[in-house]
């Protein structure tokens, strides 16, 4: 595997038009795959406009190999104790490389420098039965020691993205203690 270097996007990344729209293809590629047939045709899980507000918050971290940005992740704090990461994503060509856990490797390790005791995920499931590829990334989340803490509907939390569901879903909370 190539050396991959990750790091916070600075703030005034968000006005590179190209590369937010780079960013925002490798998630949407990404979990367009990863949730096929949760979303109702053309939906897509993000937007341009919303990485960049992501980066001005700070809050997008990226995977770079030979000055490429191969991979993403959004770190934030969500409470006093609690961080989160969320639209983790690696560019097809680079995914099984371990680029995935590095950067989860980098939140987790960034939340811990901002002394917040445990980090949190979201996983998006069918209410009834199962998908492959999620039953594929909890077995790998609980593998790197999370663990489901509680379910929340997608509508209270996320209700723009509730109304582009194919079909009824639910988000399973992953946390995981920060030592």
């Amino acid at each position: 595997m190539q050396s991959i270097d990750i790091q916070m996007l600075p703030c005034y990344a968000s006005t590179n038009k190209v590369g937010m729209e780079h960013i925002t293809n490798i998630v949407n590629r990404v979990y367009a795959s990863s949730e096929e047939g949760f979303w109702m045709h053309g939906a897509v899980r993000t937007t341009v406009a919303e990485m960049a507000e992501f980066t001005i918050c700070n809050e997008i971290a990226v995977a770079r190999s030979m000055g490429e940005i191969v991979g993403c992740v959004r770190v934030r704090r969500i409470d006093q104790g609690i961080g989160e990461f969320g639209m983790l994503a690696v560019d097809d060509e680079y995914q099984g490389t371990g680029i995935g856990r590095e950067l989860i490797r980098f939140a987790e390790q960034k939340c811990q420098k901002e002394q917040l005791r445990k980090m949190q995920l979201e996983l998006l499931v069918p209410q009834e039965g199962s998908h492959p590829a999620k039953e594929i990334l909890e077995n790998w989340y609980t593998r790197i020691g999370y663990q489901p803490v509680h379910t929340e509907t997608i509508d209270a939390s996320f209700p723009k993205l509730a109304e582009m569901l194919a079909i009824p879903s639910k988000f399973v909370v992953f946390q995981k203690e920060l030592r």
